[in-house]
């Protein structure tokens, strides 16, 4: 079938470099049928977050976006797979026009998506996916375990029969995820390991701000930070709370890093006790980074009263000691008021 003349394209593309840590491949295929009855498809391969080559139905061509990856797969391997998609192209159609029937439609705008993918953890094969989506809601995935399809909807079970029951489409499935994924991600890794694995520390700030309600809202940014996975979390007093948080989720930047902002609300009366910290865990970091929220602190613990009433005794006695010292040098050589004795 033409799906599986576009994995064995996707996987080739998406192939994540990774000799050590963890890397994924990860292929989204978009095929939308309008209204009209025209047909376009997207394709978007990424390695972990980088993405390397693209397809769309107007171009008709795979083209790659990473120069490294073109290196990797090769003008030859490209052109095989543009020439797959065009016949992919075909299928697809053939494709959504089975499952409106399915949900007995016979018009409107209607979405097939595809989203396969491998990862590596260390060398050790993880996460293999091969699932469907028809307007936006999951339609039917294979389980690599049982090596069966799970239908999500009712409609979904004529094609899970279907594929089960057919010689070809379910063992390329399971030579795709068993084999030709991981191999292209291996040998994606070699090639793309400089970017890959780049690691770039992320700039935490956190603000302070006064609602009109009353409340205060503290603000940790998490800005610039490459791979994308990170952990923000909030703690009092040095110890984890478990408090609502809003959270902007991870967003991209234009730059290729990402950015992150999480929020915590505090009432007035905490403000003046208990001191209110973001903690920023991230691969790039050698140990999670405190950030302290600005604002009034808490009252001062006995072993830093201590530490303190001992730095103004020491200072006290030094400042005596050098006024004693400074009299001294002022009044000069001693004077002696009395006379000799007559003899």
């Amino acid at each position: 079938m033409a799906w599986g003349l576009l994995l064995a394209l996707c996987g080739a593309l998406l192939a994540p470099a990774a000799a050590g840590g963890h890397h994924s491949l990860a292929v989204l295929v978009t095929a939308v049928t309008h209204e009209d009855g025209t047909h376009h498809l997207t394709m978007i391969t990424n390695v972990d977050d980088v993405q390397i080559a693209y397809y769309r139905s107007d171009t008709r061509e795979v083209r790659p976006s990473q120069e490294w990856a073109a290196q990797a797969l090769g003008a030859e391997y490209l052109q095989e797979k543009t020439r797959e998609f065009w016949r992919h192209e075909e299928g697809c159609k053939v494709h959504n026009r089975r499952w409106m029937q399915l949900y007995n439609q016979t018009g409107g705008i209607h979405t097939e998506q595809v989203h396969v993918g491998c990862a590596l953890s260390g060398q050790t094969p993880v996460d293999p996916r091969f699932q469907y989506a028809y307007d936006g809601g999951d339609f039917i995935s294979f389980d690599a375990q049982t090596e069966t399809w799970v239908a999500a909807v009712q409609p979904a079970f004529l094609q899970k029969q279907r594929w089960e029951t057919g010689k070809t489409w379910t063992p390329y499935v399971q030579h795709y995820l068993r084999s030709e994924c991981l191999g292209t991600l291996r040998s994606l890794v070699q090639r793309g390991r400089a970017v890959l694995e780049q690691q770039v520390s992320p700039e935490v700030s956190v603000s302070h701000t006064d609602s009109p309600d009353g409340s205060i809202t503290l603000s940790c940014h998490a800005r610039g930070f490459y791979p994308r996975p990170i952990h923000i979390s909030w703690v009092r007093d040095g110890e984890d709370i478990l408090a609502e948080m809003d959270s902007s989720g991870i967003l991209p930047n234009a730059d290729g890093t990402y950015y992150m902002q999480s929020s915590l609300e505090i009432s007035p009366e905490q403000e003046d006790g208990p001191r209110y910290a973001c903690r920023v865990e991230h691969s790039s970091l050698p140990a999670p980074t405190l950030i302290w929220a600005p604002g009034k602190k808490g009252p001062l613990t006995p072993r830093v009263l201590a530490a303190i009433v001992l730095a103004v005794l020491v200072l006290a006695g030094a400042v005596g000691a050098g006024v004693i010292l400074w009299r001294r040098k002022s009044a000069g050589p001693m004077n002696l008021s009395y006379a000799p004795a007559a003899t």
